[in-house]
């Protein structure tokens, strides 16, 4: 898959976030048009026919470029050997329950402020678009981050307090929770000295930690939510702000890579489908590049850490999640 989100797509989100500038009005109105002509159309899951195979034609590069953009014209096809090209797994199959579909976000910190960011929005500029049905309930935990989640040890912080505590106030059932957005990052990667973790390809990787991760994280999910049926997951975003080896680059950007090599094998895993979510890392604006959702950060998307995003940043994210979950009918109204 070429880029989880269609041109006609990033047009609204432009059109949501200002930044279309003469006249905007008309634009966004073309914008919601093309977009409703799409939706009768039925699931989009890629733009692209490109065999998931065969990687891009482009050059082999050993510097990070956004994995969502190998298929354009003039740009690399693969970083280290690993294709710039997103995994699409389809699109799942998804059905209410008592009228009622759960989407609840899990992961670290940045996930708890994304999908709080994201919720406002569902309930307030997003509204026109979601289905009616969708209720999104904020699982995520600070300091919390894939480890935690596969560690047993916290599932009463994580897992029982999400189901104990959480659901209900959103209005939904446990049975209920049928869509997951995992905000999915490995919180320890560095070595006991501090120094990061070995790069792509070196053996000890953070990349190959990260996929081991995520496999324990999928043999537990099921047994947590019995009735959920997709899970769409993210990597990171950019790090390079962050000033330290524990989230900076390529580390952020590795962790796509081992995402993407993850869904490539794991389409579905205990009957639930997995598959990306929003595909949320770009470079620095000043770089000149982007990422196919028509995103790159500045210093102010984060706050002072350089690792949290500030409002700016939230706001980047939820737009580029409601523009990936559009694509499928369950989330449409």
């Amino acid at each position: 898959m070429t880029n989880p989100v269609t041109r006609s797509e990033r047009v609204a989100f432009q059109c949501a976030n200002n930044r279309i500038a003469s006249p905007p009005v008309r634009a966004c109105i073309m914008a919601i048009a093309i977009l409703t002509l799409a939706a009768r159309c039925g699931d989009a899951t890629g733009p692209g026919d490109a065999d998931d195979d065969t990687p891009p034609a482009g050059a082999d590069v050993s510097q990070p470029f956004p994995i969502d953009r190998g298929d354009d014209a003039g740009t690399p096809g693969t970083y280290k050997g690993l294709p710039l090209r997103l995994v699409d797994n389809g699109a799942p199959a998804v059905t209410a329950v008592d009228g009622v579909i759960g989407l609840v976000c899990v992961g670290m910190s940045n996930a708890n402020q994304e999908c709080s960011d994201f919720i406002q929005r569902v309930r307030g500029s997003f509204a026109a678009e979601v289905n009616p049905a969708v209720r999104v309930v904020n699982c995520a935990v600070g300091g919390h981050a894939i480890e935690r989640w596969n560690d047993a040890s916290f599932d009463d912080r994580l897992w029982d307090d999400c189901v104990a505590r959480k659901l209900a106030p959103a209005g939904v059932r446990a049975d209920q929770v049928r869509v997951i957005w995992h905000k999915a990052a490995n919180q320890f990667t560095t070595l006991s000295n501090g120094v990061a973790l070995p790069v792509y390809p070196a053996a000890g990787s953070d990349y190959h930690a990260f996929i081991a991760n995520l496999t324990t994280f999928a043999g537990r999910l099921r047994a947590k939510f019995p009735s959920v049926q997709a899970v769409y997951v993210t990597s990171r975003s950019y790090g390079g702000f962050s000033g330290g080896v524990s989230r900076g680059e390529p580390l952020s950007y590795e962790e796509g890579h081992a995402l993407n090599t993850w869904l490539r094998q794991n389409r579905m895993v205990q009957g639930v489908w997995y598959g990306w979510g929003p595909y949320i890392w770009a470079p620095d604006c000043a770089s000149g590049v982007r990422n196919a959702g028509d995103v790159c950060y500045v210093r102010d998307d984060y706050i002072a850490d350089g690792v949290h995003p500030s409002p700016s940043g939230e706001a980047k994210v939820s737009g580029l999640l409601h523009l990936r979950l559009r694509q499928h009918a369950w989330y449409r109204r």
